[in-house]
């Protein structure tokens, strides 16, 4: 698979800039479900072939917030969703019949380039519309007070991790939504995961208010059964104080040999973009992996060959990695207008997910599309 990446190439750009484009997540290796800062999700079907960009068939109804966060059950038969609204929602991932429905997927200007010195924006283009399937919630989960940020799923399936702004990590059941326990972390939470094995949460947290050039962050590993420290991986960063740009996406890879983590929250830019690889059960830095972004990395997904690591940025790079060595392997760049002259306010590459198979890998881009790419030369 490491050969073809040097044939990547993009499949899709499925437009739909009613707002930014927060979250993706692959259902299958031939459907794909977006969110958005509205509260909408989206599925798209998509096409053997890359020959038309599909419409979406599907709207998914039911949270008031931004949706932070979109997994899917190993068994793909769930889609899951973590919102500002505060609740976790449950969603069938299959299901295709609903209510009938009609969606716009451009009521706003689509992000072309730097816009100084422009005397009047362009008029609005025509509306394009689809008509999709309504669909709500098959449950939800009402157990966290403020905005939920972190989300993941036990390999098993049978225990969700949540994770809040009020500090709170919260493991319930996948099943039946009962609570099983929680406890409180030092900062607010903004990714976790759950270690292969079941025994170990990880998260991602920061205080993201300024105060004298620095921000109240950590990196910390919890006995899941417990909720005990088992590690606490901030330490090995405070002289360099990389870690004040903010963490962004935590997670294991699937065989549990690796812990990833990037810097560089989405609300904030800097000299962030880095990406370290931990040792799963210390927390212990193994390598940085470089070059790193230019600007700061926002989320990450390991590759099912459990060989390599993606990353994605505000530079609106995504890089793949070789976990043997760190090596950089490829690099797609999704640049808008002149590479050069992109800055603070250039739309974000918020989050990329992996088919099961490895074949594709799709992006959530704030300028109001969700790119899928191939990830191997679709002529083999």
């Amino acid at each position: 698979m490491a050969d073809s990446f040097a044939n990547v190439s993009i499949l899709y750009a499925l437009p739909w800039n009613t707002d930014v484009v927060s979250a993706v997540a692959f259902i299958g290796n031939d459907k794909v479900a977006a969110a958005n800062r509205r509260g909408d999700i989206l599925i798209w079907n998509l096409p053997a072939t890359g020959d038309k960009t599909p419409d979406p068939a599907r709207r998914l109804i039911g949270h008031t917030g931004p949706v932070n966060r979109l997994l899917v059950s190993a068994d793909g038969k769930t889609l899951i969703s973590a919102s500002n609204d505060r609740t976790v929602k449950f969603w069938d991932a299959l299901k295709s019949d609903g209510n009938p429905g009609t969606i716009f997927m451009n009521d706003g200007y689509k992000f072309v380039g730097p816009t100084e010195g422009v005397a009047k924006l362009p008029v609005l283009p025509s509306p394009i519309t689809a008509k999709v399937v309504e669909q709500k919630p098959i449950r939800e989960f009402t157990g966290h007070k403020e905005w939920i940020w972190g989300l993941a799923l036990s390999r098993d399936g049978k225990t969700l991790v949540s994770g809040d702004d009020a500090k709170q990590v919260i493991l319930s059941d996948a099943q039946t939504g009962a609570e099983q326990r929680r406890w409180k972390v030092k900062h607010w939470v903004r990714s976790l995961d759950i270690s292969p094995d079941g025994k170990l949460v990880v998260t991602a947290e920061q205080f993201p208010f300024i105060r004298d050039g620095d921000t109240d962050v950590g990196l910390h590993g919890w006995d899941a059964q417990t909720g005990e420290m088992k590690f606490d991986a901030t330490k090995q960063f405070e002289a360099s104080k990389v870690l004040n740009v903010g963490p962004t996406s935590f997670r294991f890879s699937d065989n549990g040999k690796h812990l990833a983590v990037c810097m560089g929250h989405i609300d904030r830019d800097g000299p962030a973009g880095k990406v370290f690889l931990l040792n799963p059960t210390t927390g212990e830095k193994v390598r940085e992996l470089t070059p790193s972004h230019v600007r700061g990395a926002t989320d990450l997904a390991f590759h099912p060959d459990g060989q390599h690591l993606f990353t994605c940025g505000r530079d609106r790079v995504v890089k793949a990695w070789q976990l043997s060595d760190g090596a950089q392997v490829h690099e797609i760049s999704l640049a808008i207008g002149d590479k050069k002259k992109q800055g603070p306010f250039t739309p974000t590459l918020h989050a990329i997910s992996i088919s099961p198979d490895g074949k594709l890998l799709a992006v959530a881009d704030s300028s109001g599309q969700v790119v899928v790419c191939t990830l191997e030369d679709r002529k083999k």
